[in-house]
């Protein structure tokens, strides 16, 4: 019976060694957090294993993660994957469709996104900004340039073909205004102006003729002589000997009479008007885009992931260099609490920890039994 109860008392006292000495271990991994001292002498296995190693663990498993999980041949066999293609087409077609057909409009992203509270406003200012910067370097660039050389040979043609026209335009408006009231009452005044302080003879001739009698005289022949051919065909001449001398000035010299800086400012001016902002920013984007909202997710979107696809095959690694990703593991890993790593940890492996401390009691009860055994025989 003795022999029996020392047997006993050997296997307990082994089991609870065996266990208590593993579930130590076990916490040891962890605990304790920081290094402890006795006066000034640091207690020997404190830190813990893993507090004590942290940095050296951080180091390690970046590499770790670069080297042997997160690789670029891993990353673009999945972006290379047809299924992942589909499934990512899929998932940002129906996102942009989505936000296509909102009634969201450009301002409220732009004010909201980008603090920006007027953009049509914004817009117009930098846009008269550089129209007026660039049509005055424009002005400049072309002012050693002559009329001929300036103009597009089809303009100066045009022009040419139009001289006739303009000819017979200005003989028309001429008779026109000679038998209009306001021409005989130029005739009249010029008559008289004409006929004053002329000497004896002419005022002679003015006694027995009114200017009015005069003007209706003279009005039929200037008529008769702007209606002449040869007229015609002289102020012609006049015009277009004018146009040539015209076309071989240089800009420059025209810009005193033409003012061409004056007149960059309206074309400044129309071409802002002709912007169409305030129906590009206050419009709902689903009223905006509903004419092309089908060739973007059908077009654009498979041709965008494309493209996109094709850049991160062709700079992947580098991109992996820049980011740095075994740096950011690390720092994470550095950043990262221990007492929620071993919470991490021991709720992964609980069962696994449990069996370990297990396993020790029982194999401490087996050397607890051997031993008895051994004490009784010898």
């Amino acid at each position: 019976m003795n022999s029996w109860l020392t047997i006993i008392f050997m296997i307990v006292i082994g089991a609870v060694i065996g266990g208590v000495t593993n579930l130590i271990a076990i916490k040891m991994l962890f605990r304790p957090y920081n290094t402890l001292y006795i006066g000034k002498f640091r207690v020997p296995f404190t830190p813990g294993l893993i507090p004590k190693r942290k940095s050296q663990l951080a180091v390690q498993l970046g590499e770790t993660v670069m080297k042997h999980l997160l690789t670029a041949e891993g990353v673009q066999s999945k972006v290379n994957d047809p299924v992942f293609k589909d499934e990512l087409k899929t998932w940002i077609g129906k996102e942009i469709d989505r936000f296509l057909t909102s009634d969201i409009t450009i301002q409220h992203i732009l004010q909201t996104k980008f603090h920006i509270q007027n953009a049509e406003e914004t817009i117009k200012e930098k846009a008269g900004l550089y129209l007026e910067k660039e049509l005055s370097s424009w002005l400049t660039s072309v002012k050693e340039q002559s009329v001929e050389e300036f103009l597009p040979e089809r303009i100066q043609e045009k022009i040419e073909a139009k001289l006739p026209e303009l000819t017979n335009m200005l003989f028309e408006k001429g008779i026109d205004y000679l038998e209009s009231y306001e021409g005989k009452r130029m005739l009249e005044d010029g008559i008289n102006t004409f006929l004053k302080d002329k000497g004896m003879l002419l005022n002679m001739v003015s006694m027995f003729f009114e200017s009015s009698t005069l003007v209706d005289k003279i009005r039929p022949e200037f008529v008769k002589l702007l209606r002449r051919d040869e007229t015609k065909q002289m102020l012609e001449q006049i015009l277009l000997k004018e146009w040539q001398a015209i076309k071989k000035k240089k800009l420059e010299n025209l810009d005193e009479h033409l003012e061409l800086k004056k007149i960059a400012e309206p074309i400044k001016d129309a071409l802002l008007s002709r912007l169409p902002l305030q129906e590009l920013f206050y419009t709902p984007l689903k009223d905006l885009t509903k004419n092309y909202r089908e060739g973007i997710i059908e077009r654009f979107v498979p041709q965008a992931i494309e493209l996109a696809t094709q850049l991160i095959n062709n700079h992947l690694e580098v991109i992996f260099e820049k980011l740095q990703l075994a740096r950011i593991i690390e720092e994470q890993v550095e950043a990262f609490s221990l007492q929620r790593l071993e919470e991490i940890i021991i709720s992964i492996a609980n069962s696994e920890l449990k069996m370990i401390t297990f396993l020790g009691a029982l194999l401490g009860g087996v050397i607890g039994f051997v031993q008895g055994v051994i004490v009784i025989f010898l």
